[in-house]
């Protein structure tokens, strides 16, 4: 008998993710300037935000196309629209949208890297001050515009950095455990399929449920 397969790609990003985390925690943490973070860290924490992020966009398409498949009775996602917009249209109890809209904010400085001027002086005992940071006019929309207080550079709901050499470790606490919460109100609502997005890891030499990772990067803060 035929069956059809639906092309969720989601959970094929779990082992990945699983392997960054695990370079990532190989090695203590650097030190921080007001302008960057250590390079290593960066760069582990930003590639994991962003597969984070594409694993929960992949989940959500399924949550599209299942619902078109209930025809008037199902919520279409329309095109343009942003994930946490539709996510808000299908269930209004979907209280998630603000956090979720920071995610997505911090996914796209990420992905277009925002560019920063940082103006830095050198100081005897603190090594650099940042005197002054602007964004260049590029960049930016309107959900960024929303979402970010311009004085701390930080969201204003989950306090994410905005700064992308800034991007560490607690953006990638903070973005699991959103991407967690949301992934379990599909479920709860009936959205979603709890096997649809279930899986497990090999992560240091053992067999563990890919979604418990958010607490072994928190308590590594």
């Amino acid at each position: 008998m035929a069956k059809d397969f639906i092309t969720v790609v989601g959970s094929s990003y779990y082992e990945p993710i699983a392997d960054l985390i695990d370079r990532l925690l190989a090695r203590s943490r650097s030190g921080s300037t007001p302008v960057n973070i250590g390079h290593r860290e960066n760069g582990y924490c930003c590639s994991i935000v962003l597969l984070l992020v594409v694993t929960l966009e992949s989940y959500v398409t399924r949550v599209n196309f299942l619902q078109r498949q209930k025809g008037r009775k199902g919520k279409r996602k329309l095109k343009g629209a942003s994930v946490p917009d539709y996510l808000a249209s299908l269930r209004k109890k979907f209280s998630l949208k603000k956090s979720l809209t920071e995610v997505f904010v911090l996914r796209d400085l990420l992905a277009h890297n925002h560019l920063w001027t940082q103006t830095v002086s050198q100081h005897k005992t603190h090594y650099l001050i940042l005197r002054d940071a602007v964004l260049d006019p590029e960049f930016g929309d309107y959900k960024y515009s929303v979402s970010v207080n311009q004085k701390t550079r930080r969201t204003k709901v989950l306090g994410l950095n905005v700064v992308p050499t800034k991007v560490g470790l607690s953006e990638v606490v903070k973005v699991f455990g959103v991407i967690w919460r949301v992934l379990s109100f599909l479920q709860r609502s009936k959205l979603l399929e709890p096997a649809a997005f279930r899986g497990s890891v090999r992560f240091q030499g053992k067999t563990q449920e890919f979604w418990e990772l958010r607490h072994v990067v928190k308590s590594a803060l």
